[in-house]
């Protein structure tokens, strides 16, 4: 019974050995594998947030490349619109210094109308008194052929007298009215650069109100802005001055030409007393045919009403609208506002101006026909007219709209 129980009892040894052996080993494998775990999983966990890390980092600089977009449109934009502001009361200013001469010259001419009207008031009443002078009188009157004669000269300077006081007359009051008529465009082109001046400070204020909310370095922005626009604005009176010098070298040649060949310079006058009789009595000159053809066509509707806002080439339209349909009847679609059409197209020189260019002023544009004249719709008081004098304003651009 005890033998049996030995061998028993060595197998239950060897049992419990071998399982703690083998535990151990368990153990111990466990033990060596736990790090390797650890670190993979960490090396998992650093990678994880390098992609995030580099991720943000992309969304960041790609959001700073578009807040620099927007930030470099912003600064434009507030530098156009103070440089339109700028010039706008350069023209203003000079519109208004026109006025008050206008005025000044206006008020002598009236004054000298007025003189001669009572003169020749007195005059008439005087005849009317006395009797008409007439070569009946003379000839009833007359003892002899000498006394005809001298009857006849006395006629002759009574009549003279009297021509020479309701020429003077007619002179006077035609100047008048005609300065009269100048006075009143200016007065009515200073309204329309106000119009378009309220307009653009409108737009202005809104931006630096929105912006200012947006931005915490607005301010600083405005101010930086204000200083471009300033030199901006210097650089195109300078431009501007200098076309005038070329615009006048122009027409000292244009005048020797008139001198050298007087029958033309007939012509001119009287083409240029008859521009606003009629459509079609002027043609533009030289450049490509579709760019006379644009501006042959703006010719059709001079004498057409100035609408502020409108867009109608027969009932009405402002400058913008009025060169915007112009094109749109030739398949060219250009923006609407006289701004957005100062920055469209292709800028070009004022030497190689061509007819169908547009010439922008500050709140205004004009279509160059040619011969160194425009066509534009001008003014409520001038309406859609030629003016012979494309730098008759300070020029912020010249565009080629096709």
């Amino acid at each position: 019974m005890m033998g049996h129980q030995k061998p028993v009892q060595y197998c239950r040894f060897l049992f419990y050995v071998t399982a703690a052996v083998c535990l151990g080993q368990m153990l111990s494998f466990a033990s060596a594998a736990s790090p390797i775990s650890e670190a993979e999983r960490q090396k998992k966990e650093a990678e994880e947030r390098y992609e995030a890390v580099n991720g943000e980092a992309e969304d960041l600089e790609k959001k700073k490349g578009e807040a620099a977009v927007q930030a470099g449109q912003l600064d434009k934009e507030l530098t156009d619109l103070l440089t339109d502001m700028d010039l706008l009361e350069t023209d203003m200013s000079d519109m208004t210094r026109q006025i008050e001469k206008e005025e000044e010259e206006y008020q002598k001419a009236e004054e000298k109308r007025k003189r001669q009207y009572e003169i020749l008031k007195k005059r008439i009443q005087y005849i009317y008194e006395e009797g008409d002078v007439t070569y009946l009188d003379i000839l009833l009157k007359a003892k002899t052929i000498g006394d005809v004669i001298n009857g006849n000269e006395y006629f002759q300077q009574l009549y003279e007298y009297d021509r020479k006081l309701i020429s003077e007359y007619e002179k006077t009051k035609n100047d008048a009215l005609g300065r009269k008529e100048v006075l009143e465009e200016r007065q009515s082109e200073l309204q329309s650069l106000k119009q378009e001046y309220g307009v653009r400070e409108k737009t202005l204020r809104n931006m630096i109100t929105k912006k200012r909310a947006e931005e915490s370095d607005f301010d600083r922005r405005l101010r930086a802005a204000k200083a471009e626009a300033g030199s901006q604005a210097e650089i195109i009176r300078k431009r501007t001055e200098e076309i005038r010098l070329l615009q006048k070298e122009e027409e000292r040649k244009r005048e020797e030409e008139r001198r050298a060949e007087e029958k033309r310079r007939a012509e001119e006058e009287r083409g240029a007393k008859e521009q606003n009789s009629g459509p079609g009595r002027i043609k533009s000159t030289g450049g490509s045919e579709f760019g006379r053809n644009v501006a042959d066509y703006a010719l059709q509707f001079i004498g057409n009403p100035y609408v502020w806002g409108g867009t109608s080439l027969t009932s009405g339209a402002d400058c913008s609208g009025f060169v915007q349909s112009v094109y749109r009847h030739f398949g060219v679609s250009i923006p609407r506002t006289s701004a957005e059409q100062a920055g469209f197209g292709r800028e070009i020189a004022y030497e190689e101006m061509e007819p169908g260019d547009l010439v922008c002023y500050p709140g205004h544009v004009a279509m160059y026909i040619g011969g160194g004249r425009i066509v534009h719709a001008r003014s409520a008081k001038a309406g859609i007219r030629v003016d012979d004098n494309p730098a008759y304003r300070t020029i912020v651009s010249i565009r080629r709209p096709w």
